[in-house]
């Protein structure tokens, strides 16, 4: 796991290198935690590049793991529902067979 930067008020553990990324964007998720999305530099798709714990409800650095390791795995775990999978499979054959038909 990425390490864990103590600040005054909050914890930070960094994904993604912000020098990769030209924009950058707060936006919280739960009580206590935001995350901060970057634009990666020339392309249009951003990604997580942090995550920001408030001190004042994640006291710790266990408590910071904690809930990563909690709900970092419930979001792997609906990626591998048999479904879910299946739905994404779908559609990049899909997509795949429009763009193998453009001449």
């Amino acid at each position: 796991m990425p390490g864990i930067d103590e600040k005054e008020n909050t914890w930070r553990v960094r994904i993604v290198d912000p020098s990769k990324m030209d924009k950058f964007r707060v936006k919280q998720i739960t009580d206590g935690v935001q995350i901060t999305l970057g634009r990666v530099k020339g392309t249009s798709r951003w990604e997580v590049q942090n995550y920001i714990f408030d001190k004042a409800r994640f006291k710790t650095k266990n408590q910071v793991t904690a809930w990563l390791d909690k709900h970092l795995k419930a979001e792997i775990q609906t990626l591998l529902d048999f479904k879910a999978w299946n739905e994404w499979k779908r559609r990049f054959v899909n997509a795949y067979m429009q763009v193998s038909e453009i001449k």
